[in-house]
């Protein structure tokens, strides 16, 4: 049954089920789609380990490449503490030892709340399937001073705010969420002020598996805390 008892129940608590999700109870999978260029994806389930090195949720598992399926695609993984600074894998098998094809060994994490860029070199769209199981729990996204590239810890989509899972309700003044669209190449921006909240709008992820750049103006650091458990 592709429509599961877990997206009923996230259904129940306002998650937009959408037909690229698919589980059973709290292990499932989600489909993410890379059209050519540029995308912001993340993985919010948590998936096998890595064969080597037992670190879960890396490219290497999540995007394997062994037959060289994703030949010149390449992932950026940002580093909030460097600003600017990225780390960086391409996919190739060409003189490279690693049997999972990635150059630098696939050790990338997309952890639940993370999110990465993925260049999709070809001219068509690309479609990962990701398999895992969902959070559960009080979970605890950490957003550091200035940019951060982040998803939602859970499978959800729609307005980050009133969504009953994400229910991202501590902004501070002029923290803002900028959300990537690969077909025009460009953001769409979403700034947060005392007086006003949101503007123009509340958030809006369009897509499971999508992530997002917030950018927070808090000295700190902002908690975004999201809520999950099987018998809601």
């Amino acid at each position: 049954m592709l429509v599961s008892a877990l997206l009923g129940t996230l259904g129940s608590v306002a998650v937009m089920a959408q037909s690229n999700v698919y589980s059973l109870n709290v292990v499932g999978y989600i489909n993410v789609t890379c059209p050519p260029g540029f995308s912001i994806i993340a993985c919010p389930l948590i998936s096998s380990p890595d064969p080597i090195t037992g670190t879960l949720n890396t490219i290497g598992t999540l995007l394997p490449n062994g037959q060289n399926q994703l030949a010149q695609c390449s992932v950026w993984s940002y580093d909030p503490a460097v600003p600017g600074d990225y780390t960086n894998d391409a996919a190739s098998t060409k003189g490279n030892a690693n049997t999972n094809g990635w150059k630098n060994g696939g050790q990338i994490t997309i952890m639940p709340g993370q999110a990465v860029w993925f260049d999709n070199a070809f001219t068509s769209n690309l479609t990962f399937t990701f398999v895992g199981t969902v959070p559960t729990g009080s979970l605890t996204n950490s957003l550091n001073l200035g940019f951060n590239l982040v998803s939602s810890i859970l499978p959800m989509s729609g307005d980050l705010v009133t969504n009953g899972l994400s229910m991202f309700t501590n902004p501070t003044a002029q923290d803002a969420v900028w959300v990537y669209t690969p077909s025009i190449t460009n953001y769409t921006t979403y700034g947060y002020t005392k007086k006003n909240g949101w503007g123009p709008s509340n958030p809006q992820i369009p897509n499971v598996g999508e992530g997002f750049w917030y950018q927070s103006a808090n000295a700190g650091t902002t908690l975004w805390i999201e809520n999950y458990s099987v018998s809601q």
